[in-house]
């Protein structure tokens, strides 16, 4: 079984390694946590970036860690989340060029501060919700596949009957929309092996944590 772990909401330990004084990215112990579950259990790990909140922006980010980056970058990489934190739903009712000027700014950042070896192309929206427009116009910012919630609720104007919906493409938006098999933030550690049984015979599980 292949799975992806990926985390919402980043851009605070962004902040931190730029400001703050350390020789390599995991000295941070945000960083150090991921690549300790690298180390030990193969993890692969994607971080869903705001390119702003609190007065700061990936603009701002520094680029002296580029090379350690793309070090990693078989096993950590960043993708476009949302301009910020808020509002909710932030891309629901979007039109293209909001969505597409937020995302390419994102990927900008991630190019200059990273490099292209670390930019993923898909995705998490913020909410899980995206019009049309802003699925255009995300699909011509190269977006490839978005993860939703598929089984409990209606994602990006697409719902999936039944638990089996692992990965599908969708001829109209020309994505591939993958079902999220778990949020674990959401449940206490006791619960997360019973939560995920079901999802032991795919091919393919999305982990995911806020």
């Amino acid at each position: 079984m292949f799975y992806r772990f990926s985390v919402d909401d980043n851009i605070r330990f962004l902040q931190d390694l730029t400001e703050g004084d350390y020789s390599s990215v995991f000295d941070h112990p945000y960083m150090k946590m991921y690549k300790n579950l690298h180390e030990k259990y193969g993890a692969k790990i994607q971080l869903n970036l705001f390119y702003t909140m609190n007065g700061f922006d990936l603009s701002m980010m520094t680029d002296k860690y580029k090379e350690e980056w793309q070090a990693n970058a078989h096993w950590l990489r960043f993708s476009f989340h949302s301009y910020s934190d808020a509002p909710p739903f932030p891309y629901r009712e979007s039109d293209y060029d909001e969505v597409y000027r937020d995302c390419q700014m994102v990927h900008r950042e991630i190019r200059r501060f990273a490099g292209e070896e670390c930019l993923s192309y898909f995705i998490t929206v913020h909410y899980c919700q995206a019009s049309p427009e802003a699925i255009r116009a995300l699909r011509d910012c190269g977006i490839k596949g978005m993860v939703g919630l598929f089984k409990d609720a209606e994602c990006y104007g697409r719902s999936f009957d039944g638990s089996e919906m692992t990965v599908e493409y969708d001829e109209e938006m020309k994505m591939y929309l993958f079902c999220n098999d778990i949020i674990l933030n959401l449940y206490p550690l006791s619960e997360v092996e019973a939560r995920l049984a079901p999802s032991d015979h795919k091919e393919f599980t999305e982990v995911m944590i806020h």
